[in-house]
């Protein structure tokens, strides 16, 4: 790899993941990160693993293996692997690891919609066959979004409701390039699906034929909400400056990680052989509490696995370390950077889910999006060169490197 092409920002992690797995010598020469190949990232990984993976300690503190050191080495593989195979994209545009991408967060009014009617713009100006889902089943508006004036005639309450057979029959081509999936919550109950027309809409949405489809979340941490955005290959959370925005922000982050593991047991379990009580009644109680008070870390909930239930330590460490959510800082205000917003929510995720959020990119306070929500133009449609517009697109570009970034 060229060092003297990166970014600063992007230097400096791969200089840190350099040396997690290599050396502090090795990070600090240009000359080694110049010959730096996949093989031999490959190779450190597997050396540190064996030394530090916590199915290899067993008679370890939990905290000493898996808290600092094996997540750490995890990290910095997905660092430099991502990097070295994205130095070198091929010519078609495709969305890595997945073809789904979600926006959610815990709260309402922080722009989910615009980001994704905008990102869904751009993405099918690639020439990617692009497919909007309205999934804030009680509050749905991507539709406004993407130039449309009136409720459509169609929606994903008539796919739920049996009134058409599948998706595609209420899937309609919006004015600015990307499908649609609109949602209608005028009718009563449309945001209180049960158990099963969830499933449904899930299995409908894994089976649309598209290149990438984005899904606009409700603002809130109903289950509903949390097992649309865990089943995406994608999961980006939109904060904003808001003190309440960010808090709301990581509490999406927490329920979403805890969603996850209690998903592992039960009738949600993939595998059979995963339904096991005791397992359940664990990881119930560790991140259910009544009172708040008694709710554990994602470490200390590993520690309790390690030492009640050990068989089952492989599939928990699993599910957390397929666990990774990136950050969307919107409406930043001039002079102010995004890791100011997206480090208050870095380290809480850090402390209690053991997990390195990203930040995927920031987008700062723009009047001409701001217009777009009244009279209904998208603003990169409206200026295709504009900050806003590049702000989208470099979110996009790290989507559809390699790796995710």
């Amino acid at each position: 790899m060229t060092v003297n092409r990166l970014e600063t920002d992007k230097m400096r992690e791969i200089k840190a993941a350099c040396a997690c797995l290599f050396s502090e010598a090795a990070a600090k020469s240009d000359r080694f990160l110049d010959t730096l190949s996949v093989d031999m990232v490959k190779r450190a990984y597997r050396r540190n693993a064996r030394v530090h993976h916590p199915d290899m300690r067993i008679g370890t503190a939990v905290k000493d293996v898996t808290s600092d050191r094996f997540l750490a080495i995890q990290q910095s593989y997905e660092v430099l692997v991502n990097y070295l195979e994205g130095a070198c994209p091929g010519n078609d545009a495709v969305l890595s690891h997945g073809k789904i991408i979600a926006v959610g967060g815990a709260k309402g009014g922080i722009g989910k919609s615009v980001i994704t009617a905008n990102l869904g713009i751009y993405l099918a100006s690639l020439g990617l066959k692009t497919v909007l889902v309205d999934l804030d089943l009680g509050g749905s508006n991507l539709h406004l979004y993407l130039g449309y004036r009136s409720i459509l005639q169609r929606s994903i309450n008539d796919f739920l409701k049996k009134r058409v057979a599948s998706l595609d029959e209420v899937m309609v081509q919006s004015p600015h390039g990307p499908l649609l999936v609109g949602g209608d919550s005028s009718e009563l109950g449309s945001a209180n699906i049960d158990f099963m027309k969830k499933m449904k809409l899930i299995r409908a949405i894994n089976a649309i034929e598209a290149d990438c489809i984005v899904l606009d979340l409700g603002g809130d941490t109903s289950y509903n909400i949390l097992d649309f955005f865990l089943q995406a290959d994608h999961g980006i959370v939109v904060t904003t400056r808001d003190s309440a925005s960010y808090i709301g922000a990581y509490h999406f982050l927490k329920a979403a990680m805890y969603r996850k593991l209690n998903r592992l047991t039960g009738m949600e379990s993939r595998s059979g052989e995963e339904k096991n009580s005791d397992l359940e009644k664990c990881i119930r109680e560790s991140t259910m509490s009544e009172d708040g008070q008694s709710a554990k870390t994602i470490n200390e909930l590993v520690a309790s696995i390690r030492e009640e239930h050990p068989q089952y330590l492989s599939t928990v460490m699993k599910a957390v370390w397929g666990f990774n959510p990136y950050l969307v800082v919107n409406r930043l205000p001039i002079g102010v950077g995004p890791e100011e917003v997206a480090g208050k929510i870095q380290s809480v995720a850090r402390r209690w889910l053991a997990r390195e959020v990203k930040l995927l990119g920031s987008i700062g306070r723009h009047p001409d999006v701001e217009r777009s929500a009244i009279d209904l133009v998208p603003a990169i449609t409206r200026q295709p060169r504009s900050t806003f517009a590049t702000e989208i697109a470099t979110i996009a570009s790290r989507l559809l490197a390699p790796g995710g970034r």
